[in-house]
């Protein structure tokens, strides 16, 4: 039965979490429990079918609505890089590259096994700056509609050009799913408003 990486290094973590690491008489501390975790991760990731790998990515990738071209631009590597990744070939891709993949298709690898509310988490990453709080209603609106509601102009330049795309990628697949919409629609959407503020963010660009 094939095994999803990220459970997988949930399991690793609740297991090291009982670790004890002690100094090295006249050394230097071991490493952390943090790093034996990470470490032992990859290595499960690594040991797991490539195949399965890739189609967890492709599967997530759908999920979310991103084009191969839109996730290469945010994970900065070339779209074969995606494709061949897909097709279960990991080329030259390293641990912390595929992490970063499977974030910004809203499925990181090294979480706490607790399940994120992406639209909270996104609206936290917004709202730091701003006297005026938008709220989910307000993002929901923005996400389906794309059209910026007065008021909220900064806290949309926030969204478009500061949040990370894996907040921005997990808060539309989750939206999607409850509203049972296409997701690549609100990408389409997000990328009108992108042009409308004429965003310096090049990510926009592949979104197609």
């Amino acid at each position: 039965m094939p095994v999803n990486p990220r459970v997988a290094c949930n399991r690793v973590g609740a297991k090291s979490a009982s670790i004890q690491t002690k100094p090295i008489k006249g050394g230097a501390p071991n490493k952390s429990k943090a790093h034996f975790t990470f470490v032992a991760c990859i290595a499960i990731v690594f040991a797991m079918d490539i195949l399965t790998i890739g189609a967890i990515i492709r599967k997530e990738r759908t999920a979310c609505g991103l084009s191969q071209k839109a996730l290469a631009e945010a994970s900065h590597v070339s779209r074969v890089t995606i494709v061949n990744l897909e097709r279960g070939k990991v080329g030259d891709i390293g641990a912390i590259k595929l992490a970063e993949i499977a974030e910004n298709v809203g499925t990181p690898m090294f979480s706490s096994g607790k399940k994120m509310d992406f639209i909270k988490v996104t609206l936290g990453n917004i709202n730091t700056s701003y006297k005026r709080s938008m709220s989910v209603s307000d993002l929901v609106a923005l996400m389906m509609s794309g059209r910026i509601q007065p008021g909220l102009e900064g806290q949309v330049m926030h969204l478009i050009d500061e949040t990370p795309t894996s907040l921005v990628a997990g808060a539309i697949k989750q939206l999607a799913a409850k509203k049972n919409i296409n997701a690549r629609q609100v990408w389409k959407n997000l990328s009108h408003v992108a042009t409308e503020i004429k965003s310096p963010n090049k990510f926009w660009n592949a979104i197609g």
